[in-house]
């Protein structure tokens, strides 16, 4: 066979990049919709169109948000304190 007959061409190639392992990598728009879910907003297009709803929607998920973050805080904090005291 001549060596430019496609089926060898297609045989030897050697793709330029590899597949990342595991699932692919989150995109911008996936995390933003994963949050509006998780603040429990049912039409937030509608909501967002309105300026001051949608800033007290988002005062509001700030706010929860920094409290679950001092929360977490909290309990590394306590969890340290219990190892640094057993002998």
């Amino acid at each position: 066979m001549a060596e430019d007959n496609i089926v060898q061409k297609i045989k030897r190639w050697k793709p330029m990049y590899k597949r990342p392992i595991g699932r692919p990598k989150t995109r911008w728009e996936d995390d933003v919709l994963g949050d509006i879910k998780s603040i429990n907003i049912g039409n937030w297009k509608k909501v967002a169109q309105n300026r001051e709803s949608w800033k007290k929607v988002v005062e509001q998920d700030r706010n929860l948000y920094r409290l679950k973050r001092f929360v977490r805080r909290r309990r590394r904090r306590s969890k340290r304190e219990v190892y640094a005291c057993t002998p």
